[in-house]
């Protein structure tokens, strides 16, 4: 078992004061909406930090740690555990976007919450996880049960 983290400053920066952010943003907009009315700005932030707090939240598009087995992908954050064993995924996509540092990783069917995850290369052993989970499609066979596999 193998176990990938950021580090406590980069954990801070990147994963926990966006969400902070958010909130603040969403107190800022109902104060706004009580002390001077609906405006568009104001119902903008209403409607998409709630959207934005759920996906970040929930799905956990940017986990806190990933933890590999041989049986199955951990990714884990704000209390919660996403887990999906290696015998069940049918669909998985991995795109290395190196130019802004960070990867996407899809893994299943569409889910609106769960399933895309977002991972930076400032996770400490980032190369090494991408290379992992390389060979964990090649060894498992996924790559063969996969409708979809996709890796840059």
């Amino acid at each position: 078992m193998k176990h990938y983290r950021y580090s406590t400053h980069v954990l801070w920066l990147s994963i926990i004061f966006p969400v902070v952010l958010m909130i603040g943003l969403f107190i800022w907009a109902v104060h706004g909406v009580i002390m001077n009315g609906p405006l568009g700005i104001y119902q903008l932030i209403l409607v998409a930090m709630p959207l934005l707090l759920i996906s970040s939240l929930i799905g956990l598009n940017n986990p806190s740690s990933i933890t590999l087995t041989p049986e199955s992908i951990i990714f884990e954050g704000f209390w919660r555990k996403h887990e999906y064993k290696w015998k069940d995924v049918d669909e998985l996509t991995l795109k290395d976007y190196g130019y802004v540092g960070k990867a996407f990783i899809r893994i299943g069917k569409y889910r609106l919450l769960g399933g895309r995850y977002w991972v930076s290369s400032n996770l400490e052993g980032y190369k090494e996880l991408l290379e992992v989970i390389e060979s964990q499609l090649e060894g498992c066979g996924i790559r063969e049960r996969c409708d979809s596999v996709q890796s840059k």
